[in-house]
């Protein structure tokens, strides 16, 4: 998708969002529905398939982007991309301390990331630390 395209589905989620008061209303059995999909989602570790869009990960997820933008912003009080990249850095860091001898770069593939400084940018953002002194600071030895 071109950059322009990028941009009006950017602005078209924008203006859905305009004012408060225009926030969805889910009925219980859609925001079930979509828990449960998230949940079997996040429970067959699918977060680390490393999606382009939102609309692949909604794919997976088993609804539309529209719908899972929503979701999390009203429901949750997070956008889906913070959610997803909290649940990546999360694992990354169980597999850190179980896997001492495993590179950070390659925990970071496995994870989901496709390059080491996106995988320690957002894994800084989140513990204050790179991984590989993450890894010193809370490894048991």
């Amino acid at each position: 998708m071109s950059w322009a395209g990028k941009k009006s589905v950017i602005d078209s989620f924008r203006s859905l969002f305009k004012k408060k008061e225009q926030a969805p209303s889910f009925s219980v059995h859609t925001i079930s529905r979509l828990e449960c999909q998230i949940q079997t989602w996040e429970d067959s570790k699918a977060y680390r398939i490393p999606d382009r869009s939102l609309s692949e990960s909604a794919k997976r997820i088993g609804t539309d982007a529209v719908t899972l933008y929503r979701y999390f912003r009203y429901h949750r009080g997070i956008d889906f991309r913070t959610y997803r990249t909290r649940l990546r850095i999360e694992d990354a860091k169980a597999m850190l301390l179980a896997e001492p001898d495993t590179p950070a770069s390659l925990i970071g593939r496995r994870v989901g990331y496709r390059d080491r400084s996106n995988f320690t940018t957002h894994f800084r953002e989140l513990t204050g630390h790179t991984p590989d002194v993450w890894r010193r600071k809370n490894s048991l030895s």
